[in-house]
């Protein structure tokens, strides 16, 4: 991959990588320095990337700099994170709906909230989630039955 390559590549996904990693780690400051690193470690990479992979590269990468900032989170927590935190009064559906949907995400795991987010979010196909978190199409579809119906349970329940 040439430098005009690569700043091709900034251009058309940076916004996307931002918006994926955003809605997989719920801080936009942490979804920035995700989006930055993956781009630092293409560029120090970009010899060997072709430019027809960057895109599975890049979202692969963000999927997996995610998954390690979450990991990182779970050895840092202590008592006081789990306490109850007062939540501010909700004035707007369109808030209390976002709400909902991101305490309905937290409760599904890693790999569950990527595939919901990918494919009802960001309106990826089965093959393009296929290939960024290596997995068969079928194997994207069953856990993403999967995820819709856990999160379809969990949506009754809190409504019962």
């Amino acid at each position: 991959m040439k430098a005009t390559e690569y700043n091709e590549c900034v251009r058309e996904y940076s916004d996307r990588l931002y918006r994926f990693a955003l809605r997989m780690v719920s801080d936009s400051m942490d979804a920035e320095d995700v989006v930055q690193q993956v781009f630092e470690r293409l560029w120090k990479r970009h010899e060997e990337v072709q430019i027809g992979a960057a895109k599975s590269y890049l979202f692969t990468s963000v999927n997996r700099a995610c998954i390690d900032l979450f990991r990182k989170r779970q050895t840092r927590r202590n008592a006081a994170s789990m306490m109850d935190k007062s939540e501010p009064i909700v004035q707007a559906d369109d808030l209390e709906n976002r709400q909902l949907i991101e305490e309905l995400l937290k409760k599904l795991t890693t790999r569950q909230k990527t595939l919901i987010l990918m494919r009802d979010h960001e309106g990826y196909s089965y093959k393009e989630i296929a290939e960024i978190l290596d997995l068969t199409e079928a194997q994207v579809k069953i856990n993403l039955f999967r995820a819709r119906k856990k999160l379809q349970f969990f949506l009754t329940s809190s409504h019962c």
